[in-house]
């Protein structure tokens, strides 16, 4: 249980520290000065600082709306099926929002992505996750009869997966641009 504990300071740490410095002008020095720890001792709970960003990842792109959602319920009617959608949407526009340190190290693993292989197979592996939801979504609207059968799942789930990737872009960047807003438009002419 203590280990436990400590591996999660650890990660949480360097989750403060890329967020404030980079992945790069973070080092495990840092993370046990702040823990108030020896440097070797981290060295008992991770091999790296690689090791510890990959964990962090990992924690950070855990899909908690996989979990019993209610757009794939067998028995859901096409009013609440339009409402889950675009309170799915509104929740993860949320989660955006709520944790400017956040992200700052989302766009660090972006970055990253392009120089540690783990790191992009674990991004990739979560994006995937995220289209394949929104698939099976679309599947599900043709099947309750709330999108016409000539309806195109794959396409429609690309659309709003890439209507995602950019409302996450365009809060990090701070842009202008009201989000839920676009987000709603975009559900509200899937169901015209």
């Amino acid at each position: 249980m203590h280990d436990n504990a400590t591996k999660k300071r650890i990660i949480d740490t360097m989750c403060t520290l890329v967020a404030q410095r980079g992945y790069d002008k973070t080092s495990i020095g840092q993370i046990a000065d702040v823990i108030g720890m020896k440097k070797a001792s981290i060295y008992y709970y991770f091999k790296s600082k690689e090791e510890i960003f990959l964990n962090l990842v990992s924690e950070l792109y855990e899909d908690e709306y996989l979990q019993n959602p209610p757009l794939l319920q067998p028995d859901i009617d096409a009013h609440t099926f339009q409402k889950e959608l675009l309170h799915f949407g509104d929740e993860l526009i949320d989660s955006y929002y709520e944790n400017p340190d956040i992200r700052k190290v989302y766009a660090e693993i972006d970055l990253q992505t392009t120089r540690i292989p783990a790191l992009k197979e674990i991004a990739y592996a979560a994006n995937e996750r995220l289209n394949q939801f929104l698939l099976r979504c679309m599947a599900q609207g043709i099947t309750l009869g709330i999108f016409p059968r000539d309806f195109n799942p794959t396409v429609n789930a690309e659309l709003l997966y890439m209507l995602l990737v950019g409302i996450d872009a365009a809060i990090l960047y701070d842009l202008p641009i009201d989000t839920k807003a676009v987000w709603h438009e975009a559900i509200l002419k899937l169901f015209s």
